[in-house]
């Protein structure tokens, strides 16, 4: 597959973090990314910006995770933290090329750091740097798209790979009008009604939850909290009213990456007053039922919905929540959207073809939004 390296890297530089003459720019890559980090380094010298690009291996990774006394992963680096104190625009792939989970005790998970999101000492550390600095943030969410995922996900890699970087060339006007239309409409407190010709028949409640989206420019907000964003872009998310939620939904799109033995197809659920009291699939019915068992809290708990809005993307991936067309709905925690839930897991699936109505008004229809 040929890359248009060129146009990506003047969506990534010009559009989605504004780079001005001057800015310092820390690139980070893995070893399978070095040709995407060469070509952004260049065009930011090209744009009078002083550069460094650095690289992570994954069997240096790997040995800090695995075996390192945990204080390694737990903290940056001296040589990291005096850099992030001198950068004013952070732009990482997403690596390592896969991570072996089986491998890595569970007590020691918790220091893998991949999106800069999860709730870990080294996160902490480095927002702390990064918003008294302003460091403007984005991850290249596409470079997941590797060989060794692809076996595991029983996809086409070089197709995996072409829709994931069109995702990344979506036009961040055209996304972030469309979410703020929507905005409009699921931060209230109105029901909401979603059936498909497939089986799903669901209401829930909204319940007056702030929106959450990213068009794919790094907004000041984000910045201010040392929030990445992240290419793809394009979807669009509220918590809910957790107790609300009756009825049935088929996900008829495969759920990805949630259990070790591999893809869910067509798990559908049966939820009363928000919980999941019944659930069946096309296959890993038993290996999902008991991952929701195992969890703790509020695992099994309505959490959120939102649509997609990106319209480069394509569902059968791994960004379906962001496909234009596609409903998602979540499960478990959702704290990190102004939720009620505690959970140590949650799972979403994507829904396709769905007719919503928001209150008295048909927002989508047959898949297409209307707004």
């Amino acid at each position: 597959m040929k890359l248009d390296y060129e146009a990506f890297g003047r969506q990534v530089l010009g559009v989605c973090v504004g780079l001005k003459p001057g800015e310092k720019v820390w690139i980070n890559t893995w070893e399978h990314d070095i040709e995407i980090g060469s070509l952004l380094s260049l065009q930011c010298l090209k744009r009078g910006c002083p550069t460094l690009t650095t690289v992570q291996f994954d069997k240096p990774w790997l040995y800090t995770i695995q075996e390192a006394p945990a204080e390694f992963a737990e903290r940056p680096s001296a040589s990291q933290a005096a850099l992030l104190k001198k950068t004013d625009v952070y732009i990482f792939t997403l690596g390592p090329r896969i991570i072996p989970w089986a491998t890595i005790l569970p007590e020691r998970r918790k220091l893998v750091t991949t999106w800069f999101l999860e709730k870990n000492k080294f996160v902490q550390k480095w927002k702390t740097i990064a918003k008294a600095r302003r460091v403007r943030m984005l991850g290249i969410e596409a470079t997941m798209a590797t060989p060794e995922r692809t076996k595991n996900l029983g996809l086409d890699y070089e197709e995996w790979k072409r829709v994931m970087f069109d995702g990344c060339m979506a036009d961040p006007k055209a996304v972030g009008k469309r979410a703020k239309t929507v905005e409009k409409l699921i931060q209230g407190d109105e029901e909401v009604r979603l059936k498909t010709s497939h089986g799903t028949n669901f209401t829930f409640k909204l319940d007056n939850r702030p929106a959450d989206s990213f068009d794919g420019i790094i907004r000041e907000d984000w910045v201010s909290q040392g929030r990445p964003g992240f290419l793809p872009a394009g979807g669009i998310e509220v918590s809910v009213n957790e107790q609300s939620g009756q009825g049935r939904i088929v996900f008829d799109k495969p759920i990805r990456s949630l259990l070790k033995e591999g893809i869910i197809n067509r798990l559908t659920l049966t939820v009363s007053e928000g919980r999941i009291v019944n659930s069946s699939a096309g296959n890993q019915q038993q290996a999902f039922e008991r991952w929701l068992k195992e969890g703790k809290g509020d695992a099994d708990r309505l959490a959120f919905f939102g649509f997609g809005l990106n319209p480069n993307l394509r569902h059968g991936f791994t960004q379906d929540d962001k496909v234009l067309g596609g409903v998602t709905i979540g499960f478990g925690d959702n704290s990190d959207k102004k939720g009620k839930n505690k959970a140590d897991r949650g799972f979403w699936g994507s829904i396709t073809g769905a007719t919503v109505t928001i209150g008295n008004k048909r927002v989508m229809k047959n898949g297409k939004l209307l707004v």
